[in-house]
């Protein structure tokens, strides 16, 4: 940014600032642009997908852009008391989305401030909401998979994970949260044998630290951010192959995997088609499957909602959660974003300085406070609109997230 001030441009064009930013730092870039904006006096154009955050610079105008083409420009009030977001697979403000639900939305002038937004019987209505659509939370299966005893990774003389302790039950879902930089990612690989750690790693009760590392990847798998690179085959058949011919499998057999395989991921139909053809998320689908047909119990996913859209991050998130019922995968995602590890994680870690420093539901981490201010985490609006209608958060979004669910299968 300070390269670009030097030139005392009248117009500043930010392409996708919060892009792969943790909340508390997307918070912290909001305000940067905003103050940017006012001491300069300049006209500010923000290219950005997540509207909630952007909010909060006051924005004069937004203009909706979809194939390529102008759908929508207004006010964000004038916009925000339509359905244009959603129809153009936008997620619009989690508050809105909640008071739209309520039948409230038509009444509220200013929809674009939470703060100053005022709706009458607005408590009793939100607790008549959740008393309609509470739910009972799941039992966790009791069967341990892995357990990780003081696992420790230095980098020189740095020492990036500090003695990490870990239980984790079969068919969990586990959101892992926390800044740039605190052993997120380093954790994660030294779970597939990526980097050197010391510790101990048991699978179903039996050590595998000196497995090599592709006799980790039949139980752990590992899916990048990015899919092209993890590619490595043109046709989409040949890549999902790849791993069993490596590994000297027979032809017969992995025709018959491949076909199986492909049939769990809905790619059947693309069998022989170029990668380079698919879209962003069949890429995806396609380096999940290039895993899968290994019989891992254990997924670990780095970020695999990044630079999606609304409905590309539904159909990536639903299509994991059919894996976790279908197949009973444990699953373990790294993520910034803060609604996803309420809808669909049963439990999040918290990293800070190269240690787990919360182990709780995900609701409970982002009620607390402290851990909130720990992991840079940022509380969902939904949280916002719970305490400013005196109810409890925890209650509004595990109804609200019941609510989306049985309104989605409505429409499928």
């Amino acid at each position: 940014m300070a390269g670009v001030l030097i030139d005392e441009s009248p117009i500043l064009l930010f392409d996708e600032p919060l892009a792969n930013l943790e909340p508390q730092t997307c918070g912290e870039t909001i305000a940067l642009i905003k103050n940017i904006h006012e001491e300069k006096n300049v006209t500010t154009i923000i290219i950005e997908h997540r509207i909630e955050e952007v909010l909060s610079l006051g924005i004069d105008k937004i203009v909706v852009v979809n194939e390529g083409e102008i759908v929508a420009i207004g006010s964000p009030d004038e916009l925000l008391k339509t359905e244009v977001f959603r129809e153009n697979s936008l997620r619009e403000p989690l508050y809105l989305s909640a008071l739209k639900a309520v039948k409230v939305a038509d009444s509220l002038t200013n929809f674009s401030d939470l703060k100053t937004l005022d709706a009458p019987n607005l408590k009793k209505i939100l607790t008549d909401f959740t008393s309609s659509y509470k739910v009972t939370d799941k039992a966790v299966s009791k069967n341990n998979i892995l357990s990780v005893k003081n696992l420790t990774v230095n980098f020189g003389k740095h020492e990036v994970l500090k003695g990490i302790n870990l239980e984790i039950q079969e068919g969990e879902k586990i959101s892992i949260v926390g800044k740039n930089g605190v052993g997120k990612s380093t954790f994660a690989n030294a779970l597939c044998h990526f980097v050197e750690a010391s510790g101990e790693i048991l699978y179903r009760g039996q050590s595998i630290v000196n497995d090599s590392i592709s006799e980790r990847a039949a139980k752990i798998g590992y899916i990048m951010q990015n899919p092209n690179l993890m590619i490595s085959q043109n046709i989409v058949s040949d890549e999902v192959a790849s791993g069993l011919r490596l590994r000297g499998f027979d032809e017969g057999v992995i025709s018959e995997k491949v076909e199986e395989i492909l049939q769990v991921c809905g790619l059947y139909p693309f069998r022989n088609w170029p990668i380079s053809s698919l879209s962003y998320g069949q890429k995806k689908r396609v380096t999940i499957a290039s895993i899968l047909i290994l019989e891992p119990e254990i997924l670990v996913l780095d970020e695999p909602t990044a630079a999606q859209d609304l409905k590309a991050y539904r159909e990536i998130m639903d299509f994991l959660d059919q894996l976790n019922h279908r197949l009973h995968l444990t699953m373990i995602m790294i993520t910034h974003d803060m609604y996803l590890i309420t809808e669909y994680t049963d439990r999040t870690l918290v990293f800070a300085d190269g240690k787990i420093v919360a182990d709780e539901s995900p609701f409970e981490i982002l009620e607390n406070e402290n851990f909130v201010k720990m992991g840079n985490l940022r509380q969902p609006s939904l949280y916002q609109l719970a305490r400013k209608a005196d109810i409890s958060p925890i209650s509004l979004t595990k109804a609200f997230i019941n609510f989306q669910n049985q309104e989605r299968l409505k429409h499928e």
